[in-house]
């Protein structure tokens, strides 16, 4: 039997199942629904893991579909049919959302849009974002535009894999005289139950990114890919069973819909609700029986929704993010005008854009003219986000600036006090270093090396080793961010004073053993604790910091901590937090770095009130009670009797929340050197200590 020609598989193709297109209708619904912020689908993000299932299904059928007819899978057809299917409509949002970001959305986001529009248009955005969700100084980082193209590139990986195991099937099959389609099963069975495996212990040990990466998902496309091999056993299917089946299935993926939420670890093992629910709907309409969920989901509009599914999944979440940007909150009415402005979108592309090209008759008779077609565009998009990424500023080549520097009254004095006027080294206009755009990647090396500790992480890592490593003089860092961002200046002074420097940094968790609000805190400092007290010869010094907030009970804990460390003849120093930038309410920027951005010509409109650092209470209180000496590094950050400035000395002082640039805090390393002589735990001469003692920048 000759196959048909590749015009008509493209244009007479096999009636879609209404079913099916009611199932995509319900999960493109719930994930809308979820994203305009509807209070009772607390859990539509599972409408993805639904897509997922049915993406593996359909593709799937064609593919084995295609090797029952010929014996083998064209990998040029193949691939140019995802090409005319998926690239117009996903380019045409790209490029949409990039001049629409670059308009709206803070300049300091363009390295994040431009990273994302690449990833985007190469289907690797996944992995990009998995990157940054681990990454704590993201905390004031908005959602990406382009966050949604995760799972469309979970997909398309899955789609480079899938046709080559099939060929593989088939080879292996031929050699062994084994059946082509088992040998796939198997296969596919082993790759889905593998990926399952691992979601659910990377979703216990790493949420962050489990929810993002390729490898926790394939086994969603792998269920629906699965039940593709066993249509023909279904299509005998009584009545019966499939009328149970359909109902059961929906009613597990609405009941997900409804009691999972954010704070569900996802995927791991609670998304087999909304993929075992998808897998029985499938296999329940297979045998076409008239059943009563086969009929709702048939429903034409039901139908015309899934139809419109692809489409609207792309175009809302630009839609509703770009407009939160823009305006902030937003009523639920405007949500809900957004919510129809994505249909409309959706519609005008589909018959405008995405089926025009689907079905165009030149493309479809020669796969290589898809495939030129789609990398032709492809290439295009990712050309102009290299250029903006390679044409932005960049952090290499250090700062020649002075920074704090420029506060001192007389470098040469034994003691450095302010000027009388340190006004006047206030920055007022750019440039600075970092810029301004620039200033959340301008981040401490060791995050880097992974020895920022995150949140979902109780152990302490006993690699994270700098300065003299070989040295047997230790000082340790215990914290979290607030003082991991003083981490250049510390390994500064640990390679001039001879010390080995080990870091206990964990994300948002204070220097405790009890009293945190979450656990892995506690336990995190408890084995911090025991390690110190376990070394055959003690630390010279344990430097502590935080940024977080007074309890009672988290004063007791750190309390407790700091105290069996100091009894057991381990001196402990505190490094005290540094103040907050504060933001007006009516203010044209969301943070000191995006003021320095829109109001580069006027720097000084960015200053704020002098204020009260987070930690600093619950520190203070700390050192009292244990008699521990203070560092404060504040007057060099906001000179008393002044407003804080932005920036001092042509440096950008603050990034995410009230975090220290890296390049302020390496212009700080002779301040921070001077007060570590002052309270005993550095040994260098005051006077030997420069102001140009800092550390070169990167790429120095």
């Amino acid at each position: 039997m000759t196959s048909p020609s590749p015009v008509r598989a493209a244009t007479n193709h096999r009636p879609l199942r209404g079913d099916i297109e009611g199932l995509r209708a319900v999960a493109v619904g719930t994930v809308l629904l979820y994203h305009l912020h509807v209070p009772w689908v607390p859990g539509g993000f599972a409408g993805v893991d639904v897509f997922f299932v049915i993406s593996g299904f359909l593709i799937t059928s064609l593919l084995l579909r295609e090797v029952m007819r010929t014996g083998t899978v064209s990998l040029s057809d193949f691939y140019a049919r995802r090409a005319r299917r998926l690239l117009p409509a996903a380019s045409v949002v790209i490029v949409a959302t990039l001049v629409a970001g670059w308009l709206v959305l803070p300049a300091r986001t363009r390295p994040d849009l431009l990273a994302d529009v690449l990833g985007s248009t190469l289907y690797v955005v996944n992995w990009v974002l998995a990157a940054r969700s681990v990454d704590y100084l993201a905390e004031d980082v908005d959602p990406s535009p382009l966050q949604h193209y995760w799972s469309l590139s979970v997909e398309e990986q899955f789609y480079v894999v899938w046709p080559l195991l099939i060929l593989l099937a088939v080879l292996v099959a031929g050699r062994y005289r084994l059946r082509r389609g088992r040998v796939a099963f198997v296969l596919l069975a082993a790759l889905g139950v593998t990926s399952l495996v691992w979601s659910v212990l990377r979703t216990g040990s790493e949420p962050a990114t489990a929810y993002f990466v390729t490898t926790t998902r394939l086994w969603e496309l792998a269920a629906g890919a699965l039940l593709a091999f066993a249509v023909p056993r279904l299509r005998s299917l009584p009545r019966g069973l499939s009328e149970i089946g359909v109902l059961v299935g929906l009613g597990l993926i609405l009941l997900g819909m409804v009691v999972f939420s954010t704070a569900t670890p996802w995927p791991g093992s609670a998304a087999l609700l909304p993929v075992v629910g998808s897998v029985l709907v499938i296999a329940a309409g297979v045998p076409g029986h008239p059943t009563l969920g086969n009929r709702l989901l048939s429903l034409p509009p039901m139908v015309w929704i899934g139809g419109l599914s692809y489409a609207i999944y792309l175009w809302h979440w630009p839609v509703v993010v770009l407009a939160e940007a823009r305006w902030g909150e937003l009523s639920p009415t405007t949500l809900a005008g957004l919510g129809l402005l994505s249909v409309l979108l959706a519609w005008a592309t589909k018959h405008l854009v995405e089926d025009p090209i689907r079905f165009q008759r030149s493309l479809a008779a020669a796969p290589w003219r898809s495939l030129v077609a789609g990398g032709a565009t492809m290439a295009l998009i990712c050309t102009a986000a290299l250029v903006g990424l390679l044409t932005r500023p960049s952090l290499e080549g250090g700062t020649s600036a002075p920074g704090p520097a420029a506060l001192v009254a007389d470098p040469d004095a034994p003691a450095w006090e302010l000027r009388d006027d340190p006004s006047s080294a206030f920055s007022s206009t750019g440039p600075l270093s970092p810029d301004p755009i620039l200033a959340t990647k301008d981040v401490p090396g060791y995050y880097a090396d992974d020895c920022q500790i995150q949140e979902g992480d109780p152990e302490p890592r006993e690699d994270c080793v700098y300065g003299q490593v070989g040295s047997t003089a230790e000082v340790v860092l215990w914290g979290d961010s607030k003082l991991g961002q003083y981490f250049t200046a510390l390994e500064a002074i640990a390679q001039d004073e001879g010390w080995r420097l080990t870091t206990y940094l964990k994300s948002a968790c204070a220097p405790t053993v009890a009293g945190a609000q979450e656990e892995e805190c506690n336990e995190f400092g408890r084995t911090v604790v025991d390690r110190i007290l376990a070394r055959d010869v003690p630390p010279e010094a344990v430097i502590v910091s935080t940024g977080n907030t007074a309890t009672e009970e988290l004063e007791a804990g750190m309390l407790e901590g700091v105290t069996a460390l100091r009894d057991a003849g381990v001196p402990v120093v505190v490094l005290q937090d540094n103040a907050a930038p504060t933001v007006p309410e009516d203010a044209d920027y969301d943070t000191a770095y995006d003021c320095a951005v829109e109001h580069a010509d006027d720097l000084r409109t960015c200053d704020f009130p002098p204020s009260e650092p987070r930690g600093s209470e619950l520190l203070g209180r700390v050192a009292d009670e244990a008699q521990l000496p203070v560092v404060d590094l504040n007057r060099w950050l906001c000179p008393p009797g002044n407003p804080c400035p932005v920036a001092i000395g042509g440096i950008l002082a603050y990034r995410q929340g009230s975090h220290v640039t890296e390049t302020y805090a390496r212009a700080l390393t002779p301040f921070l050197h001077r007060a570590l002589v002052d309270v005993g735990v550095a040994a260098a001469e005051p006077s030997s200590i420069a102001l140009e003692d800092v550390p070169p920048g990167p790429g120095s």
